[in-house]
């Protein structure tokens, strides 16, 4: 078994180009430590403009080069009619709500596929953790949270995106 590194929009965005040091840093914590950051395919929409998203293509974050690089890859589609998937989502759309204090339907859908992707690992029983990377909080507080209420808790680790950055940055 092993382990899930997944990671969100805003993370990749607090990453910048691909000539910054964060980027740079990021990069070389990952080949070092053989991880590959999974996105789910939302994340990448957002990130590439693929889809409606708030990112326009001057902003566009150079995702693709470390999808090329290895140290990156888009998750395969979410089972949406695994029961823990939807349940999971469905769990962390309100939970942000309720942090936000706004209608769940409100709630962009890229944050709830980070939970999602998480169950659908956990569940189809290849993956023994579950890392959350997001700048987020309401977002990684919410995975933890809806997946330790599904029988996760051990398993799942919310990692502030901004922190994990800027402590790679300054070693």
């Amino acid at each position: 078994m092993s382990a899930l590194h997944i990671a969100d929009t805003g993370f990749f965005v607090a990453l910048g180009d691909s000539s910054n040091e964060r980027y740079q840093r990021v990069r070389t914590f990952a080949e070092r430590n053989q991880i590959t950051f999974v996105v789910p395919k939302r994340i990448y929409a957002e990130l590439t403009g693929a889809e409606d998203s708030e990112i326009s293509e001057t902003e566009a974050v150079p995702i693709d080069s470390a999808i090329d690089d290895g140290w990156v890859r888009i998750a395969d589609s979410l089972d949406y009619a695994t029961p823990v998937v939807s349940k999971t989502m469905d769990g962390i759309q309100r939970y942000i709500a309720n942090a936000d204090d706004r209608p769940a339907d409100e709630v962009e859908r890229a944050d709830p596929a980070l939970g999602g992707l998480a169950a659908q690992a956990l569940n189809s029983e290849n993956t023994a953790h579950a890392y959350i990377y997001t700048t987020d909080i309401a977002a990684g507080e919410g995975a933890k949270t809806v997946l330790a209420s599904e029988g996760y808790d051990d398993a799942v680790t919310f990692v502030n995106g901004f922190r994990f950055i800027d402590d790679l940055v300054s070693i």
